[in-house]
């Protein structure tokens, strides 16, 4: 049986705003270092967590950073409309592209090769691709566009398919990456409202955070391949504030949760092990 780890507030002592949390958005494991990365959309920072618990700044440079992603040893975050890349070890930015006609760029994800998918969420909803084989000049596209608003996205690599969590009425979108064409709707969440996050395990099982679960508040679900319309969600730990971008870190196989209004992150043990053997394309 999972066990639920208690929520932590990651706050390291003292109140300096470089260590304290303020609406956290997005969270990434780095296997390496054994770090957490966490977006501050109120600090305009990343901070990095360490295995003890303690924080410290990774960059202040972003204004309001949402989605983060590791990708060949850059993080890569959403900011104001712009893709801005950080060198994992320097923290030096190494990527500066403005995505055209961005309205509110939310969710990123990876194919751990070369491309990143990043959700644009409001005005004019749609998926953007950005190939990074060459830092020096990413290339952008406008991969699809679609009618429910998207949020989070992960990339299912024996799929080679983008699954998108949607806001508002809660839906899992599958995109395949080979085909193109239009979504389609893989999980239909009844009950529910608003997801933001999503991530899959070592098993292929996949995870949502939402803000609105039946009962009241947020909460994180699992859902058990082979997936369908009515999927059965299976409930994870217990009641989160506005939960957000999350995270599966295969070093300590557990999910990450930024619960943003409550300026903490916590952690949900799956029932993949501890692995030292973590992806070698995050670096």
């Amino acid at each position: 049986m999972k066990s639920w780890i208690a929520a932590l507030l990651v706050c390291a002592a003292g109140t300096a705003p470089a260590q304290t949390l303020s609406s956290p958005e997005s969270v990434e494991f780095h296997p390496r270092s054994g770090r957490l990365l966490i977006s501050n959309t109120s600090g305009g920072n990343i901070l990095a967590r360490d295995g003890a618990g303690t924080l410290s700044l990774f960059t202040s440079d972003p204004n309001s950073p949402y989605g983060i992603e590791l990708l060949g040893g850059v993080l890569y975050v959403l900011d104001s409309g712009f893709l801005r890349g950080y060198d994992i070890d320097s923290a030096a930015r190494v990527v500066n592209l403005q995505i055209a006609n961005a309205s509110f760029l939310n969710g990123i994800t990876s194919d751990g090769v070369s491309k990143l998918y990043i959700s644009d969420f409001s005005s004019s909803p749609k998926i953007v691709q950005v190939d990074v084989s060459d830092i020096a000049a990413p290339v952008q596209s406008v991969l699809t566009t679609l009618t429910p608003t998207p949020n989070g996205l992960v990339y299912d690599r024996i799929g080679q398919r983008l699954l998108i969590a949607t806001w508002g009425s809660a839906r899992v979108l599958s995109y395949d990456l080979v085909a193109g064409g239009t979504p389609t709707t893989l999980i239909n969440v009844t009950g529910y409202s608003n997801i933001d996050g999503i991530a899959l395990d070592c098993n292929g099982s996949l995870y949502v955070a939402a803000w609105s679960c039946p009962g009241g508040g947020g909460c994180l679900r699992r859902f058990d391949p082979p997936f369908t319309l009515a999927s059965a969600p299976v409930a994870e730990g217990g009641a989160l504030t506005a939960p957000a971008d999350i995270d599966f870190g295969a070093r300590s196989g557990q999910i990450a949760i930024p619960e943003s209004s409550a300026n903490r992150v916590t952690f949900v043990q799956t029932s993949c092990p501890a692995s030292l053997f973590a992806d070698g394309f995050e670096r």
